[in-house]
């Protein structure tokens, strides 16, 4: 299954910070699509954040208390795009768009993860 890895420090409400790596997993999608108008569908996207890749492969609880984003981020799909990429693919284009806007384009990257 795929992810994104955030290669930069990733700074919680607590005042701590996760070091890079921190993996976002998707958690569901959703679009709106009677909502649709001018080519765009208003949709949210729930993830799940992980200090990295082998804490979330070895089932530890994921972290809520993120600063620089909400777990559960909203925008909008293209109308296009939801037509012809998969699922997957639609979902993690949308969430690296969205964290690239933080953290800069450079520092999400996609990777494979294994669930437990």
């Amino acid at each position: 299954m795929k992810a994104l890895q955030i290669n930069s420090e990733v700074n919680l409400t607590s005042g701590m910070v996760i070091p890079s790596g921190a993996v976002v997993i998707l958690a569901e999608g959703y679009a709106d699509i009677k909502n649709q108008k001018d080519g765009l569908i208003p949709s949210q996207i729930a993830t799940f954040v992980y200090a990295n890749k082998s804490a979330f492969e070895s089932g530890k609880l994921s972290i809520n208390d993120i600063a620089d984003f909400n777990t559960t981020i909203s925008g909008n799909l293209t109308l296009e795009n939801y037509e012809t990429l998969p699922c997957e693919t639609l979902l993690l284009t949308t969430l690296t768009d969205a964290l690239s806007l933080i953290y800069g384009a450079e520092n999400i990257v996609e990777i494979n993860v294994t669930p437990v």
